[in-house]
């Protein structure tokens, strides 16, 4: 996904009081003008949710076969010794 970026570009929201009184308050405790803390706080939670959203996550059974393979790792298959011998082949060229 690409966005181009421009600063000049405008975002218009509507806010309720409540809200609005939080994010002053919020703001004044760090010294920021509203719109570079606005964009501060949107970052944050962008990569929040993000960050969440592109996590792996591991059932229980999931850890305990990853440590019992690394404990008693299997023996290489025939693809994976070519594999090997392939990229040990191009690493000697460079």
């Amino acid at each position: 996904m690409t966005i181009e970026l421009n600063k000049q570009e405008v975002l218009k929201i509507r806010m309720d009081a409540v809200t609005l009184q939080l994010l002053e308050r919020a703001r004044s405790y760090v010294d920021l003008d509203k719109s570079k803390f606005i964009r501060q706080s949107i970052r944050e939670k962008a990569e929040s949710v993000i960050s969440e959203h592109e996590k792996t996550r591991f059932s229980s059974g999931d850890w305990q076969m990853f440590f019992a393979m690394l404990d008693n790792p299997p023996e290489p298959t025939e693809r994976m010794k070519k594999a090997a011998l392939t990229y040990q082949r191009i690493i000697d060229t460079e």
